[in-house]
């Protein structure tokens, strides 16, 4: 694996999950739409499972993460809990498919979103004490790891085993869409990548975020 290549695809797929918090992330949140995290999640999840089909190895989903996290911060007003989920949900998908290597697709996804909720709801309320957290005590915990928790954990264990197989057939016909040649593919990606990493950093130093 060339480094550049590994390097382009990484900040492609974060900025993919990373549109889709700003985005979407935004409008749900904005509109205190129900259960919001889990739309997120589950869009996070298939990001991944695209890149883990061309970067098979632990580490992938938390390096996306943590980029999906500045892509965030950069287009944004500061939410502590919404880059902490992102996180976390990073690291739980890398636990499952790259440290455990669960057999499973379908058991990967669930047991992953569910680790990723479970976490986030103790670090959030008994750790970091953050927002609402701690008010809501056990109750708010258990709420969003059994409710939010488990709408991502079926919505993952369908869609999950479903990108992979995309992603495969994507990869059969496309194997090299990183690849820093001047072919029309990497040529996409890469342009489209500089482009929105380009945006929301200008936009950061700019100051042109919405307001707190």
């Amino acid at each position: 694996m060339k480094k550049k290549e590994w390097i382009l695809a990484m900040l492609f797929f974060s900025s993919l999950w990373g549109i889709s918090e700003a985005g979407l992330g935004g409008a749900l949140y904005g509109a205190n739409v129900p259960y919001a995290s889990v739309p997120l999640s589950v869009i996070g999840f298939v990001v991944l499972t695209f890149a883990w089909v061309y970067f098979p190895r632990a580490g992938t989903g938390t390096v996306i993460a943590a980029c999906a996290m500045l892509f965030k911060f950069l287009n944004e007003p500061f939410f502590a809990c919404h880059l902490l989920g992102i996180f976390l949900m990073g690291v739980s998908y890398d636990l499952l498919f790259g440290v455990f290597k669960v057999r499973s697709r379908w058991f990967s996804a669930m047991a992953a979103s569910y680790l990723g909720y479970t976490l986030f709801a103790l670090l959030i309320t008994y750790v970091f004490a953050y927002g609402p957290w701690p008010a809501g005590g056990l109750r708010k915990v258990l709420g969003h790891i059994l409710i939010s928790g488990s709408l991502a954990a079926l919505a993952n264990a369908v869609l999950v085993p479903w990108s992979f197989r995309a992603g495969e057939g994507l990869k059969r016909r496309l194997a090299s869409p990183f690849s820093p040649r001047f072919q029309w593919a990497p040529g996409v990606v890469s342009t489209a990548t500089f482009i929105l990493w380009a945006i929301v950093t200008a936009a950061y130093f700019t100051g042109f975020l919405p307001a707190k």
